[in-house]
């Protein structure tokens, strides 16, 4: 379990990034470095929908399996709130 609570916490720092990519998109210059500029696009905008899909469909096995898990239920939840914001964002504001 400790494989899935890395991959959460993980997960919770990309969906971050992606907050942060969304506002830089809607403004301009707020990062001053291009290659950090890059590297938060790559993993909030590129990588995160990916983390947390999987991160998302590990825990819901694990549910559905009822085997005990260390995950707090914030981070979960946190992270699966951010799910449905990126298929919101990826395929309707598209």
């Amino acid at each position: 379990m400790r494989k899935l609570l890395f991959v959460q916490r993980l997960t919770l720092i990309s969906n971050i990034l992606f907050i942060v990519c969304f506002i830089m998109q809607r403004t301009h210059d707020i990062i001053p470095s291009q290659d950090l500029e890059g590297l938060i696009i790559v993993i909030g905008w590129f990588l995160s929908p990916f983390l947390n899909l999987s991160a998302n469909i590990w825990w819901g096995v694990l549910l559905l399996k009822k085997q005990s898990n260390q995950i707090s239920v914030w981070l979960a939840v946190t992270n699966l709130l951010f799910l449905f914001i990126q298929f919101f964002v990826h395929f309707i504001l598209a």
